[in-house]
Order: structure tokens, then C-alpha cells, then sequence
């Protein structure tokens, strides 16, 4: 899988999770401390997470990273 499908993929997931949990992009990036435009780029695959960030996404919408796309090259 190419870095920019594992975006994409990790995007849905996230993108999935936050609208189970009912919630606002703006609102998750605000608990999560990141710009709205950020976390946008997230969910749509254009930007990967740092792993910091993403530690923060799956806490806060309550997402089992096991169960996220391969995530072996997001940066750190």
C-alpha cells in the first residue's frame, strides 16, 4: 500500500469514528489541538498524522489503533 493510499484509508477511519461519535470536524480538531484545516487534510488522505496526533485522534474517538489501516511509514 502506497503512503498516500494509507492516508486515505486512515482518513475514512477517522473520518467514520467522528461521525459515529456525532461530532464536528471543527470540534475534533479543537480537542485535539490542531488547526481545523489540518485535521480536514487528515480526513480527506492529503496529510498523514504525526504519531503524537494520532495517539490523540484514536484517545479522543475511541478508535483501537489495531484496528486502523498499515500505518508502518507515518512519521513521527
Amino acid at each position: 500500500m502506497s503512503q498516500r493510499e494509507r492516508a486515505i484509508a486512515l482518513g475514512a477511519a477517522i473520518r467514520e469514528a467522528r461521525e459515529k461519535a456525532g461530532l464536528s470536524q471543527e470540534e475534533v480538531a479543537r480537542r485535539v489541538d490542531l488547526p481545523p484545516m489540518s485535521y480536514g487534510s487528515i480526513e480527506r488522505g492529503r496529510l498523514l498524522p504525526s504519531v503524537s496526533t494520532l495517539t490523540r485522534l484514536c484517545v479522543m474517538l475511541k478508535i483501537d489503533p489495531d484496528n486502523l489501516p498499515d500505518l508502518q511509514d507515518v512519521r513521527d
